[in-house]
């Protein structure tokens, strides 16, 4: 079916250097996708596209880019996939029966290892396959780093990686196995060791006649103030801890970390 539905003519084919602005289609109406769309569109031409028309043209009215359906990605040179990882290889698959050869696909998943093997298994050769990973969701962030892992290298691919470095974010990169190692502390520990702190304050204080609240320093407030930004990305949170293949390690160093300090501090 996918055969049947992409083009294959040479003119039909992405240009490898045109001198044109890169078309880039941003697919997925949440945070992340807002987020490089305000970026990318001062360098690219840049359309948000969902099955949603109404939220697809929503986000592009407040970020000041193009809207369009799905079916826009058949005339981008780039197709960034900012949707939850667990629907990517399935989308993957649908994107690539839409997207003319030489096409760039890019996903922002927070887990590499599993994902990418599941992704590359869907597109065929013809398509490059870049996998992104933006340390920061807000095109306000001053600094801007970007772990990026080539996994299928083509000529659009190293433009994009330009576009990206000229539009002020510090790229790096790097592989699936030195991510996943590397977030399972700087993600898997961090969210896991703020929500423990927030079910033990939760559990302590209910059972507690004190009015806890009363006594909240402002250190505390600033926490509960982080809580609640992880709290929204909730189930991105509960993907990372389950689907990084290193988190259950960490996790367990936490804990043991955590009874030396107690057992020190019980002295």
């Amino acid at each position: 079916m996918q055969d049947s539905n992409r083009r294959s003519e040479k003119e039909d084919e992405v240009p490898e250097d045109s001198g044109k602005l890169l078309r880039v289609a941003v697919i997925g109406t949440g945070k992340m996708g807002r987020c490089l769309a305000t970026i990318l569109k001062d360098r690219a031409e840049v359309t948000v596209c969902s099955r949603s028309e109404d939220r697809a043209r929503s986000l592009a009215m407040r970020s000041g880019v193009g809207w369009a359906g799905i079916d826009a990605i058949s005339a981008s040179d780039v197709v960034i996939a900012a949707i939850p990882s667990e629907i990517l290889p399935s989308f993957a698959e649908d994107a690539a029966a839409l997207m003319r050869p030489g096409t760039l696909f890019v996903d922002v998943s927070s887990v590499k290892l599993g994902f990418i093997e599941e992704v590359q298994r869907k597109l065929p050769e013809c398509f490059g396959y870049i996998s992104i990973h933006p340390l920061f969701t807000s095109p306000r962030i001053k600094e801007k780093d970007m772990a990026v892992i080539n996994v299928r290298r083509s000529p659009i691919g190293e433009k994009f990686t330009s576009l990206l470095s000229d539009s002020g974010i510090r790229v790096f990169e790097t592989t699936p196995e030195e991510h996943d190692r590397a977030t399972a502390i700087t993600q898997v520990l961090h969210h896991f060791a703020l929500l423990s702190f927030e079910k033990a304050l939760k559990d302590l204080s209910d059972d507690c006649e004190l009015e806890v609240e009363k006594f909240w320093t402002h250190s505390l407030k600033k926490t509960l103030a982080v809580l609640r930004l992880i709290n929204r990305n909730h189930e991105t949170i509960l993907m990372i801890q389950r689907r990084n293949r290193f988190g259950r390690e960490i996790r367990e160093e936490f804990v043991r970390n955590a009874e030396r300090l107690n057992q020190e501090f019980s002295r």
